[in-house]
Parts: structure tokens; sequence; C-alpha cells
């Protein structure tokens, strides 16, 4: 039985897209067969690729994301998820909308940073390189908080 998580931004090209890739890539070994990553937005535009400079942000921190292609969060896809992750208030809002009821398995992956006092992650949309480079490093300082309550939960889970 596996874990499934989803990542959840805006338009799905930009901070999910890497996240879901910087998760896919630090998952230990013996997570990997455990737990599956997806990603999704709240307005998704459906089919497109990742923007190029979420690409090259993704690049410079060891992860391809080329071949992303964007989807539109729905029902279904939180339904069969055990874990979402939110980039802003704004998409758990719109998921708890989705399913007319609050998830009580969506969070802020920004809560996964300590260090953090804002847990939002914003969005480096048409911005330069650099709020690309700033959005990844914000997204990547979680997931050594994230993979441990993800190993948590898949032990739960299995036990």
């Amino acid at each position: 039985m596996t874990f499934s998580v989803l990542m959840v931004c805006t338009g799905n090209i930009c901070r999910s897209p890497m996240a879901e890739g910087f998760l896919r890539h630090r998952l230990p070994p013996f997570l990997q067969s455990e737990v599956t990553v997806r990603s999704a937005g709240t307005h998704g535009l459906h089919g497109n690729r990742a923007e190029p400079l979420a690409v090259r942000a993704a690049s410079a921190h060891g992860v391809d994301i080329s071949d992303h292609r964007a989807r539109i969060l729905d029902a279904s896809l939180i339904r069969s998820a055990d874990l979402v992750l939110a980039m802003e208030r704004y998409h758990l809002d719109k998921i708890n909308d989705l399913l007319f009821f609050r998830c009580k398995y969506a969070l802020l992956l920004g809560k996964f940073d300590e260090r953090r006092e804002i847990p939002e992650i914003e969005d480096p949309y048409g911005l330069a390189f650099d709020a690309y480079q700033t959005c990844a490093n914000e997204i990547t300082a979680c997931m050594p908080g994230l993979i441990d309550y993800i190993r948590q939960k898949v032990r739960a889970k299995s036990s």
C-alpha cells in the first residue's frame, strides 16, 4: 500500500512541480517504492509544461522537471491523496471548497521548515529568475521535515 502526496499551487507550472520533483528526488531509497508524488493547480493550466525558469531553478538543485505537464486540481485527486501540501492559504480554501468540508490532511508545505515565520511560499510566476531561485530554496528547506513526517505516516499506515 502506497502513501500518496499531492502538491498544490495555482497554475501547476512553478511551485508545485518543483516541490513534486524535489520530494521525489530526496526521498530515501526505502521510501521510494512506498510513496507516490503528484501535483496539480487550483487554476491549473492543463497540459502546459513547467515554466522554463522553474525548470532552470529545479535543475540548479539537480532535479529535472522538464517533462512535467500541468493538471487541474479536482476532488478525486484530493481524495486519492494521503497528504495534500498547499503553497498558500488560498489553495487550502480551494481544496476545502472542492470537498465541501475541511480536508484534515491538507497542510501548508512551508510548515515543514521550522525556521519560517510565514508558512506560505510565494508565487514566482512572472518575476525574474532570482524569485524562482528563492522559491526553490524555500521548497528544498521544507524537504527534511516533510520527509520525516512522511516516514512517520508511512510507518503508521503500514502497521
